[in-house]
C-alpha cells in the first residue's frame, strides 16, 4: 500500500487521489487486524490462563493485537 491518500475505498477495493475512476481499481490490502478463524487472544492480565474469544470475521480488541493468539479448538 503507498502512503498517497485515498480518493474512494470500499470493503474490497481502493482509489489514490489523482488516479483515473475508469482504470481498474486495486484491492484493498487485508485489515491485519481482523481474525479469519476463531481465535482465543491471551490474556494475562485478567488471569494465567484467561483469554478472550474473538470470532471469524471481527477485528482483534484494541490493545490485545500483541498478545499471543491460537485457533479455537472443539
Amino acid at each position: 500500500m503507498s502512503n498517497k491518500p485515498l480518493a474512494e475505498k470500499a470493503a474490497t477495493w481502493e482509489r489514490e487521489v489523482g488516479s483515473d475512476p475508469r482504470d481498474d481499481v486495486k484491492p484493498a490490502p487485508p485489515d491485519p487486524d481482523v481474525v479469519t478463524e476463531d481465535t482465543l487472544v491471551a490474556r494475562p492480565d485478567l488471569g494465567e490462563h484467561s483469554s478472550t474469544l474473538v470470532a471469524a470475521g471481527d477485528r482483534v480488541p484494541t490493545g490485545l493485537e500483541g498478545n499471543k493468539h491460537r485457533a479455537r479448538t472443539g
